[in-house]
C-alpha cells in the first residue's frame, strides 16, 4: 500500500512538474503553453522548487521498492527542474539589481500599498462616483505625478490591482494617482474611460498647489487595457480631444495596441459594436493607429510569452514609435505571461520595477 501511494504522488506530482516546464519551453502550445508560461511568469522559484520536489519524490519511490516508476519520476523531474532552472535564470539577468530571493517565494500578491486619501474625482454618464487613491511621497514636493490606470479587459478591475507598486513608486518621490474609471454596464465605454484617465489628469492640475504637486511632471502609466488607456488618452490629449495637462512621459505595462485583435465581447463593450463597423472608435483607442513624433517618452513593458496580447505586435508597435523618433524602449521579460507582474515579488516584477524608477526619474526626475 505504501509502495501504491508513494509512487501515485511521485507520478501525479511529475505530471505537474513537466506541464510546466513543456509548457515554458513550448510556450504556443494550446493550454500546457498557457500554463507553463503563466507559472513561471509569476512563480518561476516556486516552479524550481517543485521540480526538486519531484526528484525527491523519484528518490522516494526507488527507495520504497518503485524501482522502475522512481528512476523514470527521478530522471524526468531533474530535466523539467534544469529547464525551470534555465528559465528562473534568464529572468534574473534581466534584471538591473539583485533579486530579493525571500521576496520572490514568499510576497505571492499585491500587499496593501495603503493610500494616503482616496477622493472623488469625477462621476460617470449615469451618474455614479468615480474616485482615485492619492499616494504621497515621504519627502517635501512638488512632486513629480503618474496617474496609474488598472487593467481587467475594460470591463473589470480594481484601482487597487498594483497598490504596492503604487506604495513603492511613491516611496522613491513619485505621486500617485490610482484611478478608478467607469466599467459597463452600460456601455461602450471606450470613449468614456479615455475621458475618465484624462479627468484625474486634470485633477492632478487643478489640486496641484493644495496637494503639493507638479502637474508639469506628469506620467501617464498603466498595465493591460489601463496601458492601452494610457497611450490612448496622451494621444487624444495632445491632438486637444481630450482637456488634460501633456504627460511628459508614458509606461505600459504589457498593452492591447489594436482593438481590432480583441475579442467580439470586449469589442462590443468598449465600441458599441463590431470593430469592423466602429473604424472612428477603433482608431481613437488603437495606440498602433496613433503613433505621432510628438508622443512623449514611452516605455513598453512586455513578457515574451504574452497570450493577450501578441508580444510580436507590441514589438511592431515599438518599432513604430522609435521609427516616429518617440523616444523610449521596449523591455521583455523572458519567459513571462501577461500580468507576470501581480505578484510583488516575482523575479520579473522585481527586474522592471528599477528600470520604471529609472525611466521616470530620466523624463521627469525626483526632487528630493
Amino acid at each position: 500500500m505504501l509502495v501504491w501511494l508513494v509512487r501515485a504522488v511521485a507520478v501525479v506530482w511529475l505530471v505537474g512538474v513537466l506541464v510546466v516546464a513543456v509548457g515554458t519551453t513550448l510556450p504556443r502550445v494550446p493550454v500546457i503553453g498557457f500554463l507553463g508560461s503563466f507559472v513561471t511568469g509569476q512563480y518561476p522559484l516556486h516552479a524550481v522548487l517543485a521540480g526538486a520536489v519531484g526528484i525527491g519524490l523519484g528518490g522516494l519511490a526507488l527507495a520504497a521498492g518503485a524501482r522502475p516508476d522512481g528512476l523514470v519520476v527521478g530522471a524526468l523531474a531533474l530535466v523539467a527542474t534544469l529547464v525551470l532552472t534555465g528559465a528562473l535564470v534568464a529572468q534574473v539577468r534581466a534584471a538591473t539589481v539583485p533579486v530579493d530571493w525571500w521576496q520572490a517565494l514568499t510576497v505571492t500578491g499585491q500587499p496593501d500599498g495603503r493610500p494616503d486619501r482616496t477622493e472623488p474625482y469625477a462621476t460617470d454618464d449615469a451618474g455614479r462616483t468615480l474616485s482615485l487613491d492619492l499616494y504621497r511621497p515621504p519627502t517635501p514636493g512638488p512632486h513629480p505625478v503618474v496617474v496609474w490606470v488598472h487593467g481587467g479587459s475594460w470591463v473589470r478591475g480594481e484601482r487597487t490591482d498594483r497598490t504596492a507598486l503604487c506604495r513603492w513608486l511613491a516611496d522613491r518621490g513619485h505621486a500617485v494617482v490610482a484611478v478608478e474609471y467607469r466599467l459597463p454596464p452600460p456601455g461602450p465605454v471606450g470613449e468614456g474611460q479615455r475621458r475618465d484617465v484624462a479627468a484625474a489628469a486634470a485633477w492632478v492640475a487643478a489640486h496641484a498647489a493644495a496637494e503639493d504637486l507638479d502637474p508639469g511632471r506628469l506620467v501617464i502609466a498603466g498595465q493591460s487595457a489601463g496601458a492601452t488607456l494610457a497611450l490612448s488618452t496622451t494621444a487624444g490629449i495632445l491632438a486637444g480631444t481630450l482637456d488634460a495637462p501633456s504627460p511628459r512621459a508614458v509606461v505600459a505595462y504589457y498593452p492591447v495596441t489594436d482593438l481590432r485583435a480583441v475579442a467580439p465581447q470586449l469589442q462590443d463593450a468598449v465600441l458599441g459594436g463590431p470593430a469592423r463597423d466602429r473604424d472612428a472608435e477603433v482608431r481613437a483607442g488603437s495606440p498602433t493607429d496613433l503613433v505621432r513624433p510628438d508622443l512623449p517618452p514611452t516605455l513598453l513593458v512586455l513578457g515574451s510569452a504574452d497570450h493577450f496580447v501578441f508580444p510580436d505586435r507590441v514589438r511592431a508597435y515599438d518599432r513604430d514609435l522609435r521609427a516616429a523618433g518617440v523616444p523610449g524602449r521596449l523591455v521583455e521579460v523572458p519567459h513571462a505571461d501577461h500580468v507576470f507582474d501581480f505578484p510583488f515579488g516575482s523575479p520579473g516584477a522585481q527586474a522592471t520595477r528599477p528600470l520604471v524608477a529609472a525611466f521616470l526619474a530620466e523624463h521627469v526626475g525626483v526632487r528630493t
